[in-house]
C-alpha cells in the first residue's frame, strides 16, 4: 500500500489510464484531465476480441478525439484469441473459480502496452470485496500499481461529473444498459441481460455459446432465466 495522495503521486510519474468506455473509466480520465499537469501519460483501451461492441469502440475513439487525447490513445486487443471460442472450451469465467477473461484478455495486453502504473475506474461501491482497498496499491498478479482516484465516488457522483464536463455517456447503455466492452459478462444483471438479448446477433452469438457448456453454473441458469423474458428487436 502507498500511503500518498493520488494528485501528487501522479503528477510526479509516468502512468496509463486503463479507458474501457464506461461511466466510470471516463469520468477517472476526465479527473486526470483536471488534475494532472505533466502529459506524460498515456491512455489504453483494451476491446474483449468477438464480445466487445463496435460501438463501444467507436465511442471510445470519438472522445479521445473531442477531449484532444487521440495522440495518447492505444486501442488494443488479442489477435489469437476469440472471446466465445474460448468460454466453449474453457467455460464460463468465474471468479473464485477460473477468470480467464481477465487474465488472457485483459491482463495479457496491458502488461504488453501499459506503463508500470496504471489508472483505473473501481470504485468501492462496485462489489464487496472492493470496499476494502487501498486507494493506490500494488497489484501482485501483474506487478503494477494500480491507482483508483474515484474509488470512494458514489454513481451518482460519477454521473454528476460527468454531465459537468459535457460529455454524452456510451450509446451503448441507452441500448444495453452497460458499455458493451463485454457484450457477455457472468455478472450482468437481469435488465442487462434481457437488453443484450433482444439483439438478435448477440442473442444467436451468446445463447449458442451457453448451449454448449458442459458444467452449469449459478450464472448460467440466472442467463438462461432471464432470456426467455428478452423480445427480440
Amino acid at each position: 500500500m502507498i500511503r500518498v495522495d493520488p494528485v501528487e503521486y501522479l503528477n510526479s510519474h509516468r502512468f496509463t489510464v486503463l479507458f474501457s468506455g464506461g461511466k466510470d473509466s471516463l469520468a477517472t480520465l476526465l479527473w486526470v484531465l483536471d488534475n494532472v499537469q505533466h502529459e506524460d501519460w498515456n491512455i489504453l483501451y483494451v476491446e474483449i476480441t468477438g464480445n466487445t461492441h463496435p460501438l463501444c469502440n467507436e465511442y471510445v475513439h470519438t472522445i479521445a478525439g473531442e477531449l484532444g487525447v487521440k495522440n495518447k490513445l492505444i486501442h488494443a486487443k488479442r489477435e489469437d484469441l476469440d472471446f466465445f471460442e474460448c468460454m466453449k472450451k474453457w467455460g464460463m469465467p468465474i471468479l473464485g473459480k477460473y477468470r480467464w477473461c481477465m487474465n488472457q484478455f485483459k491482463l495479457k495486453v496491458m502488461q504488453k502496452h501499459s506503463h508500470l502504473i496504471q489508472v483505473s475506474g473501481v470504485r468501492a461501491s462496485d462489489s464487496p470485496r472492493r470496499r476494502k482497498l487501498p486507494i493506490i496499491e500494488l497489484f501482485r498478479m501483474t506487478g503494477n500499481i494500480t491507482v483508483k482516484p474515484i474509488y470512494k465516488w458514489s454513481k451518482k457522483q460519477v454521473l454528476e461529473y460527468i454531465k459537468n464536463w459535457g460529455i454524452p455517456l456510451n450509446p451503448c447503455y441507452r441500448i444495453y444498459g452497460h458499455s458493451g466492452n463485454c457484450m457477455f459478462c457472468p455478472y450482468h444483471g437481469k435488465k442487462e441481460i434481457i437488453l443484450t438479448l433482444q439483439d438478435p446477433y448477440w442473442r444467436e452469438k451468446i445463447l449458442s455459446c451457453l448451449a454448449c457448456q458442459r458444467g452449469k453454473t449459478v450464472r448460467y441458469y440466472f442467463w438462461m432465466k432471464y432470456a426467455s423474458q428478452a423480445t427480440l428487436l
